[in-house]
């Protein structure tokens, strides 16, 4: 793969040249620090523009046109990553070698800045039938997160975390933030937006790259000057005393969540040390410490995983169990993080999640989405590319894993008890 970087006044363009895959994958990523006022519009405005355009009024108008592309593919996405807010716009279309048109290329590229530069704009609003349509789907996604007790014990035990910390504010904003949302006031804040978000673009495919850059050149018009610093972290505070939490819930299971503040960690522990440490400890499936200890020694669930968050530097243990198992949950969950820290970890153990964190490796390299993903955390917080990661993750030594054991301070454990629960003492 070949990788480049093609700089201008206002925004980048980063390329992988590979004959690795048969269609071409872009992304078009604005990004910014996170003001919590403005989560709800983002994430609004990035479902609105991938719905219609000025040029196609209706979805079905801009679904035809994608047909017509060859089933090009678009849609855009939120995401919340530390204090870091995205808006990708994602572009899937087939490799121009195999379309019939000689433009098809061009066709592709400027269809793509023509529905994000030329919204469905009347008099300074956006499409009245639009606007209702996304509104409606994002006010019935945040409904239904009370009905999934995963999600809501995962928002609520943030909220417990620190409720005025990024780290615990929803991508979606709240109800009454989407419903505060006008015609003419999500317009002034896409006008903003464009204005103000920093902004890269990111290509993968068997291309020319080159005349792709030119092309964007000609057809994308972000003209305005960003060069403000990107806070990446988020330093959720520390406790002395563990605060523990609990809220009744109507559920069959108890939720059981336990949260660990992530202490001055290295850049080589954030980006490499801590993908391995979380396969030991968690994250690897039925031979990971925690699940062997809770589910396979002890039966005491059926799901549980460990969640990282490196530029929260946050861990969480999510636990689905019987309200009377929490009590010893809870200490096995200690005790295994107790003795990533003490070094009670096995030679043979390092090796199988080495060698399965390089099969995840491998399973990156094939997918056009994540490589890209790869790519844009390269550039923007300077997580090393795929291929540097796999080796760097080889010479992981058993003592670094127990400096960052050392690293985990438990903050917080939140309990959605289940309707048949009864008070326990922990």
């Amino acid at each position: 793969m070949e990788y480049r970087k093609f700089e201008f006044d206002t925004y980048n363009v980063y390329t992988i040249k590979t004959d690795k895959f048969k269609n071409c994958h872009l992304e078009v990523v604005f990004y910014d620090n996170i003001e919590k006022e403005n989560l709800a519009k983002i994430n609004f405005l990035t479902s609105l523009l991938c719905h219609s355009s000025k040029n196609y009024p209706k979805r079905k108008d801009l679904v035809i046109k994608l047909e017509e592309l060859y089933e090009a593919s678009l849609y855009g996405v939120t995401s919340k990553v530390g204090n870091m807010i995205f808006s990708n716009f994602v572009y899937d279309f087939l490799n121009p070698k195999y379309a019939i048109e000689e433009d098809y290329l061009e066709k592709c590229l400027s269809f793509l800045f023509d529905v994000l530069e030329n919204p469905n704009v009347n008099n300074n609003e956006f499409d009245l039938r639009t606007f209702k349509i996304v509104k409606k789907r994002i006010l019935d996604e945040i409904n239904e997160i009370k009905e999934n007790p995963n999600t809501y014990a995962y928002r609520q035990a943030l909220k417990t975390l620190d409720e005025n910390s990024p780290t615990s504010y929803p991508i979606t904003g709240t109800k009454e933030e989407v419903e505060a949302i006008t015609l003419e006031n999500l317009y002034e804040f896409y006008q903003e937006f464009y204005q103000n978000s920093l902004c890269n673009i990111y290509i993968i495919g068997n291309l020319d790259m080159d005349k792709v850059v030119n092309l964007i050149n000609r057809y994308f018009h972000n003209n305005c000057l960003k060069n403000h610093k990107i806070t990446s972290e988020v330093k959720n505070k520390e406790r002395k005393k563990v605060l523990i939490k609990e809220e009744n819930s109507s559920f069959l299971q108890t939720n059981l969540i336990m949260g660990y503040n992530l202490v001055n960690l290295t850049e080589k522990e954030r980006h490499i040390t801590l993908s391995l440490f979380s396969e030991i400890l968690g994250s690897g499936g039925l031979n990971s410490k925690i699940c062997h200890a809770l589910r396979e020694e002890n039966q005491l669930c059926y799901s549980v995983q460990l969640l990282t968050f490196k530029y929260d530097n946050l861990a969480l243990v999510q636990v689905s169990l019987e309200d009377e198992n929490v009590p010893l949950a809870i200490k096995l969950i200690k005790k295994c993080i107790k003795d990533m820290a003490s070094g009670k970890i096995t030679e043979e153990e390092i090796t199988m999640f080495k060698k399965q964190l390089s099969m995840y490796a491998n399973v990156i390299s094939d997918n056009q989405n994540s490589l890209i993903n790869n790519y844009v955390f390269h550039t923007i917080t300077n997580v090393p590319l795929i291929g540097k990661l796999r080796e760097e993750t080889k010479k992981i030594t058993k003592d670094e894993l127990i400096k960052l054991g050392k690293k985990l301070k438990l903050n917080f454990i939140y309990e959605l008890k289940s309707k048949e629960s009864k008070p326990c003492k922990k």
